[in-house]
Protein backbone atom coordinates (compact mmCIF):
# COMPACT_ATOMS: atom_id res chain seq x y z
CA UNK A 1 0.00 0.00 0.00
CA UNK A 2 1.41 3.17 -0.92
CA UNK A 3 0.64 6.44 1.18
CA UNK A 4 -1.62 7.94 -1.78
CA UNK A 5 -3.61 4.64 -1.08
CA UNK A 6 -3.69 4.90 2.65
CA UNK A 7 -5.09 8.81 2.54
CA UNK A 8 -7.48 7.39 -0.21
CA UNK A 9 -8.75 4.98 1.96
CA UNK A 10 -8.97 7.30 4.82
CA UNK A 11 -10.62 10.27 2.93
CA UNK A 12 -13.14 7.01 1.99
CA UNK A 13 -14.16 6.45 5.31
CA UNK A 14 -14.44 9.88 6.41
CA UNK A 15 -17.17 9.98 3.48
CA UNK A 16 -18.52 7.37 4.76
CA UNK A 17 -18.92 8.34 8.38
CA UNK A 18 -20.27 11.76 7.17
CA UNK A 19 -22.94 9.43 5.12
CA UNK A 20 -23.78 7.12 8.69
CA UNK A 21 -24.46 10.37 10.28
CA UNK A 22 -26.66 12.00 8.02
CA UNK A 23 -28.85 8.24 7.60
CA UNK A 24 -32.52 9.06 8.55
CA UNK A 25 -31.69 5.84 9.87
CA UNK A 26 -28.58 6.31 12.07
CA UNK A 27 -28.86 4.96 15.19
CA UNK A 28 -25.26 6.52 16.19
CA UNK A 29 -25.14 9.76 18.73
CA UNK A 30 -24.08 12.10 16.42
CA UNK A 31 -26.92 10.94 13.53
CA UNK A 32 -29.51 11.33 16.80
CA UNK A 33 -28.21 14.98 17.58
CA UNK A 34 -28.31 15.57 13.90
CA UNK A 35 -31.80 14.62 13.42
CA UNK A 36 -32.68 16.66 16.61
CA UNK A 37 -31.08 19.85 15.10
CA UNK A 38 -33.02 19.14 11.45
CA UNK A 39 -35.91 19.27 13.58
CA UNK A 40 -35.80 22.39 15.22
CA UNK A 41 -35.11 23.88 11.86
CA UNK A 42 -30.99 23.82 11.62
CA UNK A 43 -30.08 23.54 8.25
CA UNK A 44 -29.20 20.36 7.23
CA UNK A 45 -26.82 21.26 4.25
CA UNK A 46 -25.35 23.58 6.98
CA UNK A 47 -24.73 20.53 9.24
CA UNK A 48 -23.35 18.45 6.84
CA UNK A 49 -21.30 21.37 5.48
CA UNK A 50 -19.28 21.73 9.47
CA UNK A 51 -19.41 18.31 9.94
CA UNK A 52 -17.36 17.68 6.43
CA UNK A 53 -14.79 20.59 7.25
CA UNK A 54 -13.95 19.66 10.43
CA UNK A 55 -13.76 15.93 9.75
CA UNK A 56 -11.04 17.20 6.77
CA UNK A 57 -9.35 19.48 9.14
CA UNK A 58 -8.83 16.45 11.97
CA UNK A 59 -8.33 13.77 9.63
CA UNK A 60 -5.57 16.26 7.82
CA UNK A 61 -4.03 17.09 11.12
CA UNK A 62 -3.75 13.32 12.06
CA UNK A 63 -1.99 12.27 8.75
CA UNK A 64 0.56 15.35 9.05
CA UNK A 65 1.31 14.20 12.47
CA UNK A 66 1.92 10.63 11.37
CA UNK A 67 4.73 12.14 8.93
CA UNK A 68 6.14 14.22 12.00
CA UNK A 69 4.98 17.59 10.38
CA UNK A 70 2.28 18.52 12.85
CA UNK A 71 1.69 18.22 16.87
CA UNK A 72 -0.30 14.96 17.65
CA UNK A 73 -1.47 15.39 21.62
CA UNK A 74 1.44 18.18 21.71
CA UNK A 75 4.03 16.03 20.52
CA UNK A 76 5.93 16.23 17.44
CA UNK A 77 7.73 12.98 15.69
CA UNK A 78 7.63 11.18 12.91
CA UNK A 79 5.75 8.31 12.51
CA UNK A 80 6.17 5.03 10.57
CA UNK A 81 3.59 2.76 9.48
CA UNK A 82 3.30 -0.38 8.21
CA UNK A 83 1.25 -2.43 5.72
CA UNK A 84 0.09 -5.91 6.82
CA UNK A 85 3.30 -7.04 4.80
CA UNK A 86 5.89 -5.09 6.28
CA UNK A 87 5.92 -2.58 3.58
CA UNK A 88 6.37 1.44 4.76
CA UNK A 89 3.66 3.28 4.16
CA UNK A 90 4.92 6.85 4.80
CA UNK A 91 8.52 7.05 3.64
CA UNK A 92 10.01 10.69 3.92
CA UNK A 93 6.49 12.56 4.36
CA UNK A 94 4.81 10.91 1.51
CA UNK A 95 1.27 11.67 3.58
CA UNK A 96 1.68 15.22 3.42
CA UNK A 97 1.15 15.58 0.05
CA UNK A 98 -1.76 12.93 -0.76
CA UNK A 99 -3.31 14.47 2.40
CA UNK A 100 -3.18 17.73 1.20
CA UNK A 101 -4.87 17.03 -1.97
CA UNK A 102 -7.81 14.51 -0.51
CA UNK A 103 -8.83 17.33 2.64
CA UNK A 104 -8.06 20.47 1.85
CA UNK A 105 -8.64 20.90 -2.32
Amino acid sequence: MTAEEFVRLCADEKKRILDSYFDPKSETAVGERIRSLTDAGVSADALYALLDEALCDNYYNLLLALDGEASLGGVVQEYKLYSENGELINPCGELEQSAYEAFME
